[in-house]
C-alpha cells in the first residue's frame, strides 16, 4: 500500500508530465475500493482477481499451496501501447520509488 500512497503523494508531478497513473492488484472489487477510499488515491486501481492483465504481462507469481499473485513491477507505456520502461522485481519489497519513475519518464521525453 505505501508505493500506491508514495504515487499519490507525486500524482502533480505525474500530471505535469501529462502521466496518467493506474494501479492493477489481484484484490477484489470491493476491497479495492475501500483502499481508494480509505487511502485517497486519485487514479484508477484495476481490480485483476483472475490474473488476466497480470498473465498477459508475464507477472504471474504461483506460491506454493496459496493463491498466486503478480511479481511487483511498473510500466511506462506509451499513448500506442508500447511499453518504454519498466522495473520488475522478484522481491516484494523492492518497489520503484516515484523520483525513479518521474526520472524515467523524464528520460524519455
Amino acid at each position: 500500500m505505501f508505493e500506491l500512497q508514495g504515487l499519490q503523494l507525486r500524482k502533480a508531478d505525474f500530471d505535469r508530465r501529462n502521466t496518467a497513473v493506474l494501479a492493477v492488484v489481484v484484490d477484489p472489487v470491493e476491497q479495492n475500493a475501500g483502499v481508494v477510499r480509505d487511502v485517497g488515491l486519485e487514479y484508477h486501481v484495476l481490480s485483476d482477481p483472475d490474473l488476466t492483465v497480470i498473465e498477459a504481462y508475464g507477472l504471474r507469481h504461483d506460491r506454493h499451496g496459496e493463491p498466486s499473485i503478480s511479481r511487483p513491477a511498473t510500466f511506462l507505456i506509451d499513448r500506442d501501447g508500447v511499453v518504454r520502461w519498466r522495473n520488475v522485481t522478484e522481491n516484494f519489497r523492492l518497489r520503484p520509488k516515484p523520483d525513479a519513475v518521474l526520472a524515467a519518464i523524464d528520460s524519455l521525453s
